[in-house]
């Protein structure tokens, strides 16, 4: 079974689809919550509203990080995956050439065999022809 990218990139963006959707659903629910319950505001600091956005914006900036860093896991992953299949292909690369350089041997030898078969054709020929001259000799 093959891995196929165009596959893999719609699961990954279904799965940035859902965690979106939870984002937004989370912040509403958080802000809901927040107008709901002031006293919450006390627990921050001085800053209040001011100091809730920064750790909420920390927030998401980390779960950012966080998904960009298993991005890059999956993509090193593949990454090694392709360099084996590279070192694979090279490796049939090799033999391809070493049979290539065997058919060319094999082609040179069948040359100097057919040669040595022309030459020994001609031999027989000039033997049947000295030997038939030979018989018309001594019938003469």
């Amino acid at each position: 079974m093959t891995w196929e990218p165009t596959a893999g990139l719609l699961g990954v963006l279904a799965v940035l689809l859902v965690l979106v959707v939870l984002g937004a659903g989370l912040a509403a629910w958080g802000r809901r919550r927040r107008v709901r319950s002031p006293e919450e505001h006390h627990v921050t600091s001085e800053g209040g509203p001011d100091v809730a956005r920064w750790i909420d914006e920390g927030r998401k900036l980390f779960t950012l990080w966080q998904e960009r860093i298993e991005r890059l896991s999956e993509l090193q992953s593949q990454l090694a995956g392709m360099a084996h299949e590279v070192g694979e292909l090279q490796a049939q690369v090799g033999r391809i050439d070493a049979l290539r350089d065997e058919l060319r041997r094999l082609r040179e030898e069948t040359e100097r065999v057919r040669s040595e078969r022309d030459a020994l054709r001609q031999a027989m020929s000039r033997i049947v022809e000295l030997a038939h001259q030979a018989q018309i000799a001594r019938e003469a």
